[in-house]
């Protein structure tokens, strides 16, 4: 029997909720990072080493941004965004920092908590987006190494080296437990409100 129109029109109009549920949020407008993440965290006393991997999408910036979180076969794990007041904003604004994880929606008083409730490891998200383009945050002092191929800075080191060829950065956390972060980035537009790109790291 064929279908009539209005039939036809609901169920184009399932689909495509059915489509647009399924597609990643938007970006938020900044930067834009996307590939692969692995974190480990050495064993210590109370407790055996973690690790966590997967594909991760980070957009925006430190004050305001959006974090994707993906299974490594694909599928969504977690969402996270945040919107900060400027240090200059008036009075009585507030910070926007929440994650979906599956279940209700979940709100924080700061990135740092967050990050941990996300990752379950601390992390320097703001600083994120100029430590995968090959660069310090110019937020907080940093020490570059006398051949430029890594930096410290907030108590990581973070290896550059392989940055332009392999596209791969890594962090290591100087204070125990040790933490490890490697990132290997598949697509990425730099363009950061935090600052120019400091020149490419050596080969």
């Amino acid at each position: 029997m064929p279908v009539d129109l209005p039939q036809r029109a609901a169920t184009a109009l399932a689909l495509a909720l059915l489509v647009a549920s399924a597609s990643p949020p938007p970006r938020t407008p900044g930067g834009y990072f996307g590939g692969r993440l692995l974190v480990r965290t050495d064993a210590t006393a109370s407790q055996g080493a973690k690790s966590l991997a997967g594909q991760f999408e980070l957009s925006g910036g430190p004050r305001q941004g959006q974090l994707l979180l993906n299974s490594p076969i694909g599928t969504a794990v977690a969402r996270a965004r945040w919107r900060l007041r400027t240090p200059d904003a008036a009075a009585g604004g507030t910070d926007l920092i929440e994650l979906d994880a599956g279940g209700p929606l979940r709100t924080y008083a700061s990135l740092d908590d967050m990050v941990v409730d996300a990752l379950g490891e601390q992390l320097p998200l703001a600083a994120l987006f100029d430590w995968l383009a090959g660069r310090p945050w110019p937020e907080a002092p940093a020490t570059l190494s006398a051949d430029g191929s890594h930096f410290s800075q907030l108590g990581w080191v973070v290896d550059r080296s392989a940055l332009a060829a392999e596209r791969r950065i890594e962090a290591v956390r100087e204070d125990p437990p040790g933490l490890r972060v490697r990132v290997v980035i598949d697509r990425d537009d730099p363009a950061s409100a935090s600052g120019p790109a400091s020149p490419p790291p050596p080969p």
